[in-house]
């Protein structure tokens, strides 16, 4: 595993985690740069269309002249419609290739724009879009949303100490189990190296969220095994909601970050509900 995929060093909690201002802007410039490439496949093709309705023209002009042509040039002209013809399909069949291509490069490009190329999560910027479209939910729903940021307690010692392929797969088995735990409404994304956020749209009661919050801590104390290796692996994980710990998406989110921190500090494979006394 490429040593920007380790944990960050687990120090005191600042004021506001990474900036999700950083994270978004680097997110949106792939977002647009695939869209780009998307859309010049998407012109070529539109060309290829173009071009074959010129040839029907040219076509359709050929036919008019073989019909007023003298009995000594039709035959000529005949062949010569025919052989438009056959150019006329081939050119048809390209360009329902190339829109059809172009349709499935943009799907591809827009599915790596949005996903952690190592688990296949959403990433921070698909998060924080479905994170947006909770709150909005919830706000017309009068319900809430609850934001779990979660940290694998000692990862770093397995990684350093069976290398980077194990933490690998164990990164990637500890993402099968987040997304078995939750509903298909629900989301959880890779938030970089061994850190995971799970998103909980449209949650009845606050006390809802430390429920989740417990079942991931069980699910996740079974041993995962990794080659010959059997390990074990758990959770620290920090709970906001929506609207009582911040009435913006980015505030639920740093809040989430610094209660998870004060779950490490305790020792880890627990957690904690946000309170606006971690702040001091």
């Amino acid at each position: 595993m490429n040593t920007a995929n380790n944990p960050r060093s687990k120090g005191a909690p600042s004021q506001q985690p990474e900036s999700t201002d950083g994270f978004r802007a680097t997110s949106t410039q792939m977002a647009l740069a695939a869209r780009e490439a998307a859309v010049l496949v998407r012109e070529y093709a539109a060309d290829r269309r173009e071009a074959a309705a010129d040839l029907r023209d040219r076509i359709a002009d050929q036919r008019e002249e073989a019909f007023w042509s003298s009995t000594g040039y039709r035959e000529h002209s005949q062949k010569h419609l025919l052989e438009a013809n056959e150019n006329l399909v081939v050119a048809a069949v390209q360009s329902q290739t190339m829109a059809e291509t172009a349709e499935h490069v943009a799907i591809q490009m827009s599915f790596k724009a949005e996903r952690d190329f190592l688990t296949g999560l959403p990433n921070r910027a698909l998060l924080t879009d479905r994170l947006a479209q909770s709150i909005a939910l919830a706000q017309r729903h009068r319900k809430k949303v609850a934001l779990m940021f979660l940290d694998l307690d000692n990862f770093k010692q397995i990684n350093d100490s069976l290398g980077h392929s194990v933490g690998d797969q164990l990164l990637q088995s500890a993402a099968k189990r987040l997304e078995a735990c939750l509903r298909h409404s629900d989301t959880v994304s890779r938030h970089g190296g061994d850190e995971f956020v799970v998103l909980l749209s449209e949650v009845e009661a606050a006390r809802d969220a430390p429920r989740a919050a417990e079942k991931l801590l069980r699910v996740m104390a079974e041993p995962h095994l990794i080659g010959d290796h059997r390990l074990t692996i758990t959770l620290s994980i920090g709970i906001s909601i929506y609207p009582d710990d911040g009435d913006e998406a980015e505030a639920v989110l740093a809040n989430a970050d610094i209660a998870m921190y004060h779950a490490k500090r305790g020792g880890g494979n627990n957690y904690k509900r946000f309170t606006p006394e971690m702040n001091a």
